[in-house]
């Protein structure tokens, strides 16, 4: 995960704070240091969005002396994410049983779910900043854009006078954003985000600036491959699904024939039914209520699956 150190002309900034693990409070404050700043010269951090990788590390320095900002309805997200309750993991837990997903699987994404928990810090106090709003790293002017998909609630940073793009996970160069649908999730975060791709496009950035990957320069270029992805992968699952009628679990495990860790379990459910949901409000698939929960592609789009995967 990419950290970037912003130098502004009253100081220095941080976009993103990395997860919490000893390695990595190693490996930022090394980082820090070869730059010659010490964890109390940052002045303030801009998380993009509530992930753990993201987020993890923010209350250390904000006991360092920094000021914490984020997207404002992303601060609320984040902390239903990480109660110490466990709520909202628990009602996924639920969820995902809805949709097939067997319980001895789903018990042990709940768990991993709960220790990811514990490389995120506790923060006394974040700064929320609305969409459209400045965001100022040490007197570089930044914009903060609302790019909902990945999160909810997930924004960028934008620095029109050089033209850079701190673009969060919003957009990689080389891999494709997680999109999840889950029991507290905006009613459609697939269409969420190839939207909010759309809206970036023809965006006048000189610079791209990730948070997993290498920085690049072509952004339109980039944006162009994600929303053919996921032209294709919507059509894939159209074809999974075939004549028949399965359960979300079932698909997702033909979408993701390899899955090895209980996070990829939870993140090829969770995007399997992001899919299935767009599909759905497109007209394309339907839900049928049951335990587990089926779809079924509608009699409208019946004439253009191709051949069923087995």
């Amino acid at each position: 995960m990419n950290a970037y150190l912003v130098e502004g002309a009253h100081g220095w900034s941080l976009v993103d704070a990395g997860m919490h693990t000893a390695d990595a409070e190693q490996a930022l404050r090394a980082g820090l240091a070869d730059a010659g700043v010490g964890v109390e010269d940052v002045r303030r951090v801009f998380v993009t969005h509530l992930h753990p990788d993201h987020m993890g590390m923010a209350g250390t320095l904000e006991r360092a002396g920094a000021e914490v900002l984020m997207h404002t309805p992303e601060i609320h997200a984040a902390k239903r994410v990480w109660s110490k309750g466990h709520e909202q993991i628990d009602a996924t837990y639920d969820w995902f049983v809805r949709h097939g997903m067997p319980r001895d699987i789903d018990e042990g994404m709940r768990q991993a779910w709960i220790a990811m928990g514990e490389r995120v810090d506790d923060l006394d106090h974040v700064s929320g900043v609305g969409d459209g709003e400045n965001v100022d790293l040490g007197g570089r002017v930044t914009r903060l854009r609302w790019t909902p998909g990945h999160t909810d609630y997930h924004a960028v940073l934008i620095d029109e006078r050089d033209g850079v793009l701190f673009s969060g996970d919003h957009v990689l160069p080389r891999i494709t954003s997680n999109i999840g649908l889950y029991p507290a999730s905006r009613d459609d975060p697939l269409g969420d985000f190839l939207g909010a791709l759309a809206r970036l496009r023809d965006l006048p950035a000189k610079r791209v600036l990730p948070a997993h990957g290498d920085p690049f320069d072509d952004l339109a270029g980039r944006i162009d491959e994600l929303l053919a992805h996921h032209a294709a992968r919507l059509e894939t699952t159209i074809t999974v699904l075939g004549t028949a009628e399965h359960d979300a679990y079932t698909i997702a495990r033909k979408l993701f024939p390899v899955l090895r860790s209980p996070h990829e379990e939870r993140f090829a459910l969770a995007e399997t039914l992001a899919h299935l949901r767009h599909l759905e409000r497109n007209g394309r698939v339907r839900e049928i209520d049951g335990s587990p929960a089926r779809w079924t592609v509608t009699r409208a789009d019946q004439g253009r699956i191709i051949a069923p995967v087995a």
